[in-house]
């Protein structure tokens, strides 16, 4: 017979250990793996993104025209 967790009270400790329980390690590691994708990905697409910026001025330079 299955508990149902509406039934009893959170305040109870057979009530609180029927709701899903995440440790503290999982939430702690999901953040440090993010943080660790998240500092790879920019790691990746800043040089990316500051040659794109580097060949857009150097365009801009050689269309414009200049007189003597």
């Amino acid at each position: 017979m299955a508990i149902d967790p509406e039934v009893i009270s959170p305040s109870r400790k057979i009530g609180s250990r029927s709701s899903k329980y995440f440790p503290k390690w999982m939430f702690y590691s999901a953040g440090g793996l993010g943080v660790l994708f998240l500092v790879g990905l920019l790691k990746a697409l800043l040089p990316v993104i500051g040659m794109f910026f580097l060949l857009a001025f150097i365009f801009s330079q050689s269309t414009t025209t200049r007189r003597y």
